[in-house]
């Protein structure tokens, strides 16, 4: 189904929002304007006139353009956003890029993924920006739906707690989605297309069956069926999981952008089309976690498997959470890491923190990233933090 023409800005240039803008500028259902806005005016115009070239490739008729912008400048954003008046805005800026820290020692690599430390750990990071686009979001006074990428089965809750919250995230448990149903489509000699999934999943399960296999003994509800007929127990669940990187899987640090691009392009779409549709994504209306949802003209709603209800579903991915370094979220959105995550933090980078209130997020992310840069070179590996 082709879409009306729609706008819209996607802040970050870098690798996740300028594949992201290749891919939705030659999108056969997607028709509009694509802005690409980021503090490098450069990068954004060059990322800009790529995925336009493209795009015209394909003799497709969407426009991308470029904008500078500072996210920490709240006025500049606020009056940019009112300018454009986008229908969708998707935050792909972080001060934390992922994949940095799998270029690491192997042995440093695990000291920085043990059960309950992890990404919650850089949580300040991710969040530093997400903030402060929120904020002007609110100040501009417009309708969009807001798409956050930067860990956003954290991020996202902790906005809501302050009243921020976007619509919903993309990636992380959605990326076990497609592993899946690769794994039961070649178990059972069919189409991958034929197979169903359904699952209630964390960044931390997502990342650890498509890393190793399991997710440290750490539950989490999996539905599996081809032509809608249950066929979970016929493939076993831990075997299914078991074999997503074995036979599904995917490449290292930033080479893996694509996939997570493809889930974001495709969870946008889905935002967009007035009749709906059956997704999974991460951070849906302030919650921890990955859910299933049932999305369209913008409107979210859990789509939970049978047995699972809303509480249980909630309580599977705190459990994960705390799994990944962050004990709670209070009142006001400031993320309370767990004393193994904090212990991490200060013996492995020497930095002693285990709050991160959203005002200071910012200051904390540059102070971590420096510490990382620090720990990079101490092995010997150049780090480009933000």
């Amino acid at each position: 189904m082709i879409q009306r023409s729609r706008k819209v800005i996607i802040f970050g240039a870098g690798e996740l929002g300028g594949i992201v803008a290749e891919l939705l500028a030659r999108h056969p259902s997607f028709c509009g304007q694509i802005v690409l806005a980021d503090i490098n005016a450069e990068l954004a115009l060059r990322r800009a006139n790529s995925a336009q070239q493209g795009a015209l490739q394909w003799d497709s008729h969407t426009i991308v353009t470029a904008e500078c912008i500072d996210l920490r400048n709240l006025d500049q954003t606020a009056t940019l956003l009112r300018n454009i008046e986008p229908d969708v805005i998707l935050n792909a800026t972080t001060m934390a890029t992922w994949w940095l820290r799998d270029l690491l020692p192997e042995a440093v690599k695990k000291r920085l993924h043990v059960v309950g430390a992890g990404s919650g750990v850089w949580s300040a990071s991710h969040a530093a920006l997400a903030y402060h686009l929120m904020l002007a979001v609110r100040e501009s006074g417009i309708l969009a739906t807001v798409m956050n990428s930067a860990y956003p089965d954290a991020v996202n809750p902790a906005l809501a707690a302050a009243g921020l919250a976007p619509d919903i995230g993309i990636g992380n448990g959605d990326l076990l989605v497609p592993a899946l149903k690769q794994v039961a489509a070649q178990h059972f000699g069919v189409a991958a297309h034929r197979v169903g999934i359904v699952l209630v999943a964390h960044h931390f399960h997502a990342y650890n069956v498509l890393m190793y296999g399991h997710s440290h003994g750490l539950d989490f509800p999996v539905r599996i069926s081809i032509d809608g007929r249950d066929v979970t127990d016929a493939i076993g669940r831990e075997a299914a999981l078991a074999a997503v990187p074995v036979k599904a899987g995917i490449p290292a640090a930033a080479a893996a952008t694509w996939i997570v691009a493809a889930s974001a392009v495709r969870i946008l779409l889905a935002m967009l089309d007035p009749v709906g549709r059956l997704i999974h994504a991460p951070g849906p209306l302030g919650l921890v976690g990955g859910y299933p949802l049932q999305v369209g003209g913008g409107e979210v709603r859990l789509a939970l498997p049978e047995g699972i209800d809303h509480d249980a579903a909630i309580a599977i991915n705190w459990k994960a959470q705390r799994a990944e370094g962050i004990e709670t979220i209070e009142a006001d959105g400031t993320i309370v890491l767990t004393d193994v995550a904090s212990g991490t933090l200060k013996e492995v980078f020497g930095y002693d923190c285990k709050r991160y209130p959203l005002k200071d997020c910012l200051a904390i992310a540059n102070e971590t990233a420096g510490a990382l840069r620090s720990l990079g070179a101490k092995h010997g590996v150049l780090l480009h933090t933000h």
